[in-house]
């Protein structure tokens, strides 16, 4: 499972575009509620007229936060809604005057009627300031209930806006409740959407993560299994470099260019994250391959050599011709921990399951004899921690690790290691590693640095052509 990155959810979209729909936006401040309210905005720009109430900043100041929503929002629709003092020079289409709730209603329902393209969405932000400057109490409904009313005999939609995460009487009056939240998990921001309540529409999942990167509302939706392109580096671009690009630009960029020759880097992997971590570690295989250089497999305990290749050829969709892929599988070396398989697709290694000792030598000699071989100047290796100590105990693998990892490291190797949740050499593995990160599911399968550290990013596809994989922040 990867994500896929949308704007707003599809199924709210389907209810407003009917219009006569009702939706509550909460969250505290920071949290992204205008920005979504804009989103909504945007979708809603090809069939409908939006109309946006601000207590909180002024139109111009709106535009150069947001500056994207001036294709879709007209600046004569973006009213000022405070009661604050309004230089001269502002222009009369942008200022929204009120005193008093009746007048506030004759005004919006004028603005409502004059709209040319309809349906009309009406954004209040927030409704707790026009309250205020209304005089109206806060547990007083009466304003909301007379728009929600206006909303359903004019078919239009109203988008109220406010600053709590406590439940409230609007929550049972609107048709939709969506609650956003900011939370910090390990000391990085983590973005949450809830679809609290969607009239009409089965809720599939509770929450979904998103981000605010570069002032957009962006949240990620479960994508199963899709196919994905690897960007593969051009052959011979390598040859000399001390850093192998991985493939991925965000993680190249957090690795300041990518991998080093000579290092060994951890993946800790929680519960919650099945084969996910196979879109990276085959991104980062190829681009190896396709440039000569040789990789070798330690699989994951769950992870034969077939099971391997067919799930990672149906993920993959491969840029190269069948003789291409035929001349990389030669130089993938998967390490088999029993008999071979029958008319094995890469180069299979059978190793003795209950000596380590030999199972080091085996490990070591195969991969000195095809360095040598390929005359290559480096080379990837990929453990399944959880393989290694159920084979062999974790405490005669705890003996052997860190002489892999240094005769590897010697010869200019690149290490992998994934740890799942419950390894018990985990510990040891922090401490010999260059880089340590970890994989979650938050909803989304997240990635995320501890050293060196970084933000959290989502594993997400990109529709196109031919889907690639990227890693988007949470901003």
């Amino acid at each position: 499972m990867l994500s896929v990155e949308k704007s707003v959810p599809d199924e709210l979209i389907r209810n407003l575009e009917g219009g006569g729909y009702s939706l509550h936006i909460k969250g505290l401040a920071g949290t992204g509620k205008t920005t979504l309210a804009l989103e909504i905005i945007r979708s809603m720009s090809q069939v409908g007229t939006a109309i946006y109430f601000s207590t909180r900043v002024s139109p111009s100041r709106l535009l150069v936060q947001f500056p994207w929503i001036k294709e879709c929002l007209s600046e004569q629709n973006i009213l000022d809604a405070k009661r604050t003092y309004i230089a001269p020079d502002v222009p009369k289409s942008v200022l929204f005057e009120y005193t008093d709730q009746p007048e506030f209603l004759r005004s919006i329902n004028a603005k409502i009627h004059s709209a040319e393209k309809r349906p009309v969405t009406v954004i209040i932000d927030s409704l707790d300031a026009l309250k205020s400057n209304l005089n109206i109490p806060g547990e007083n409904s009466t304003l909301e209930s007379i728009l929600i009313e206006l909303g359903e005999k004019t078919g239009s939609n109203m988008l109220f806006i406010s600053e709590t995460q406590e439940d409230s009487k609007l929550d049972y009056l609107t048709d939709g409740v969506i609650r956003l939240k900011k939370e910090i998990v390990e000391g990085r921001l983590v973005r949450k959407m809830y679809l609290e309540k969607i009239r009409g529409q089965p809720i599939d999942q509770p929450f979904y993560l998103f981000t605010l990167k570069e002032s957009r509302f962006k949240y990620f939706r479960p994508r199963l299994f899709p196919k994905i392109t690897i960007s593969v580096q051009k052959k011979g671009t390598l040859k000399g470099k001390d850093i192998i690009p991985t493939g991925i630009e965000a993680l190249d960029d957090v690795l300041k260019g990518g991998l080093r020759k000579g290092t060994f880097n951890l993946i800790e992997a929680t519960k919650n994250i099945g084969a996910e971590y196979i879109y990276l570690i085959a991104t980062i295989v190829e681009n190896f391959v396709q440039n000569s250089l040789p990789a070798f497999i330690i699989p994951t305990h769950i992870a034969s050599p077939r099971l391997t290749e067919n799930y990672a050829s149906s993920l993959i969709t491969p840029q190269n011709t069948d003789r291409d892929i035929s001349n990389s599988r030669k130089k993938i070396h998967y390490f088999q921990f029993g008999e071979l398989s029958k008319n094995p697709r890469w180069s299979e290694i059978v190793v003795d399951a209950e000596d380590i000792k030999k199972f080091h030598e085996t490990f070591r000699e195969t991969i000195t004899r095809t360095v040598d071989r390929l005359g290559a100047e480096t080379f990837f290796w990929f453990l399944g921690v959880d393989t290694m100590e159920r084979v062999y105990g974790p405490e005669n693998f705890e003996k052997i690790i860190g002489r892999m990892v240094s005769e590897a490291t010697n010869i200019n190797g690149i290490g992998i290691a994934l740890a799942k949740q419950g390894i018990r050499s985990t510990e040891t593995l922090i401490n010999i590693a260059s880089t340590h990160f970890k994989m979650d599911n938050m909803g989304t399968p997240i990635i995320y640095g501890v050293f060196p550290q970084t933000k959290i990013y989502a594993l997400v596809t990109e529709p196109n052509r031919t889907d690639t994989l990227s890693l988007v922040s949470i901003e």
